[in-house]
């Protein structure tokens, strides 16, 4: 802190002072943390903090999974709901890792919803006519 400057100095992470972002502030634009009140205020929780370096797409985070169904005989999808409130299927394979699918199969006692079966009739039986 520099009082007769009214600026502070902070100690920023190496990806901020990388991309030139400068480490002393007027002492006006410093505020106090005040952490999220998950009672008034429920998942305005921060999950991801932004990296300055990377070009990549952002990523996406699973809020919950709402339900699941068979594509076909093989496939399995899950209705997977976003932070944002976007709701789509998605296929086991992009969703066998994630902490919600854990948490779904858990509420379900561990599992899913059979597939479904394809029902046979039996095989007829030709009678000769003489």
């Amino acid at each position: 802190m520099h009082i007769s400057a009214s600026t502070v100095t902070l100690e920023l992470p190496p990806e901020l002072t990388a991309r030139r972002v400068h480490l002393t502030f007027h002492m006006s634009l410093i505020r106090a943390h005040i952490p999220n009140d998950d009672e008034r205020f429920p998942r305005r929780d921060t999950k991801s903090y932004y990296d300055f370096g990377a070009v990549d797409e952002p990523e996406w985070f699973v809020d919950e999974i709402l339900a699941h169904h068979w594509v076909g005989r093989a496939h399995l999808e899950f209705q997977v709901r976003w932070t944002l409130g976007d709701v789509t299927w998605e296929p086991l394979a992009e969703c066998k890792e994630l902490e919600a699918l854990d948490e779904y199969l858990e509420l379900r006692g561990g599992q899913v919803a059979p597939r479904p079966t394809v029902q046979t009739r039996p095989a007829r039986q030709v009678t000769s006519v003489t």
